[in-house]
């Protein structure tokens, strides 16, 4: 079932065909059989209407079709989640196999060896690494259901997923108390700020068997050190190069370092293969090399819409023209308006993140009918904006805080004035605004600061972080529009050599 999902939603020429699976168990009798969803055979069986599933060798044509076919993302991990809630209490891996998002090899593996572990009640580490796109929430989401089904009523106080973003956490939770009232309790918060998280407070109280933290770069050091004392298995999913503020300490390192210091046994894996963008570690090597600042990056990706666009309403046209039959969404650079949170539904100058007049005083948008406010309540506003699809509306946007963790099938990127070109130099510099107030110290205070103790490599490190996320939430294409105009002509170049190259 999972060969065949992956071949039904997957494979980039599918609407070409008709998969239709069979298995033979050439060594397995009937009384000892296995219950599938697909035609069976068995030893002594006569295999012979296998063939018949066939209706003649293929032409040419669509042989180069099969065999020259590629990767494609058609699924989204959240409405998946939602379209199979009752499914993956039963069976998570079962579940999701017929819709072609069953887990990879690579995945397979590290849910096996984890289990494996938990079975044999071992007090065990789990360091799990993994680029954006390489299906660290969907792994971490796929292990909680895995221990639930083991579980079954009893999972409350056993089994615990651990996130620090509210908003990926008031979207999970709207998702499963939708489905089974108190469902939601196995989500919770692992770093408050209150003494209260997961990762904070009584290292030993509450106890849990299997606690999941998804996002650990987010973790100081000593959040790591409560957290892996927490659960007998503790699983932490990261990636250093999304660490976005100067307190967060979840590197390597770290991580290692806390548990040798703990005596606590950890095993470390590397999650492989890009899943969520169809333009694959190409892709990926390209936004790379652009953050670092390579005048030419190779844009040898396939079937991948990426787009730079002069003018905002163009931009906002095309995904519009997009929104038709997918899902879409803008995320925007943490500059211009600061938000209001004591009022976070109001539509002040403090939430209004394109349009004017702006907090900031820019006055790019003065000619422009536009009003795009930043997406603020984390309990109502997030989960409608992913979960819901509010987002097609083009009335909001999500900051780097409101997008880790999730995608949309074409992604609008607002690159602001806090990460810019400058053609002299040929290479990113700080820019000369950012109302990112979070944190101590701020990305607003580092920049502000920039020549004092390396304060500038540090914020430009946490930039290209930001801007590396922002490029790579959107599934099937990322457009751009950037409001500092020489970044806007650098990446427009580079578009337009990619569109000559590719006629």
């Amino acid at each position: 079932m999972n060969y065949l999902g992956k071949l039904k939603f997957s494979h980039s020429s599918s609407s070409d065909f008709i998969f239709e699976g069979a298995l033979w168990f050439y060594n397995l009798n009937h009384e000892k059989g296995i219950k599938t969803n697909v035609k069976t055979y068995y030893l002594n069986d006569d295999v012979s209407g296998i063939a018949n599933l066939f209706s003649g060798p293929l032409e040419e044509t669509y042989l180069s079709k099969f065999i020259e076919g590629q990767y494609i993302q058609t699924t989204k991990l959240f409405e998946t989640i939602k379209n199979n809630l009752p499914k993956l209490k039963e069976s998570a891996v079962q579940a999701l196999c017929s819709d072609g998002f069953a887990p990879s090899e690579n995945q397979s593996k590290i849910i096996s060896e984890i289990l494996e572990s938990f079975n044999s009640h071992s007090k065990k580490a789990f360091f799990i690494q993994g680029e954006p796109g390489s299906g660290k929430t969907y792994l971490a989401i796929l292990l909680l259901f895995e221990i639930i089904k083991q579980f079954g009523d009893r999972q409350q106080n056993l089994v615990v997923l651990g996130y620090r973003n509210n908003r990926l956490l008031n979207t999970m939770r709207s998702i499963l108390q939708k489905n089974t009232a108190g469902l939601d309790t196995v989500i919770k918060f692992y770093s408050t700020g209150r003494n209260n998280g997961l990762a904070e407070g009584n290292p030993e109280n509450p106890h849990f068997k299997f606690v999941i933290y998804d996002e650990a770069q987010r973790m100081t050091k000593e959040n790591i050190n409560i957290a892996l004392q927490r659960g007998d298995i503790t699983i932490f999913f990261y990636d250093e190069n999304q660490i976005l503020n100067p307190e967060e300490e979840g590197w390597r390192d770290n991580f290692i370092n806390q548990a040798k210091e703990l005596e606590i046994s950890f095993e470390e894996r590397i999650l492989t293969g890009i899943h969520r963008v169809r333009g694959g570690k190409e892709y990926h090597n390209f936004v790379d090399d652009l953050l670092k600042g390579n005048i030419n990056p190779e844009m040898n990706f396939t079937n991948y819409d990426f787009k730079v666009f002069n003018d905002i309403e163009e931009m906002l046209d095309a995904l519009r023209e997009r929104s038709k039959d997918r899902k879409i969404a803008l995320v925007a650079s943490f500059t211009e308006s600061p938000g209001d949170r004591d009022n976070p539904a109001k539509k002040s100058i403090e939430n209004l993140r394109v349009g004017y007049p702006l907090y900031s005083g820019f006055e790019h948008y003065k000619n422009k009918n536009l009003k795009i406010y930043w997406l603020m309540d984390p309990k109502t506003q997030y989960p409608r904006f992913w979960a819901e699809c509010q987002s097609n509306e083009l009335t909001s946007c999500a900051s780097i805080y409101g997008c880790q963790g999730f995608e949309a099938d074409f992604i609008g990127v607002i690159w602001g004035r806090d990460f810019i070109w400058k053609k002299e130099k040929e290479q990113w510099v700080l820019g000369n605004n950012c109302e990112d107030n979070i944190g101590r110290p701020s990305l607003k205070s580092l920049i502000k600061n920039a020549s004092k103790n390396n304060n500038s490599e540090l914020a430009k490190r946490l930039l290209i972080n930001r801007y590396r996320i922002f490029l790579t939430r959107g599934i099937l294409g990322t457009y751009i529009y950037c409001e500092d105009e020489e970044t806007k002509e650098h990446l427009l170049k580079i578009f337009e050599n990619y569109q000559k190259h590719s006629i």
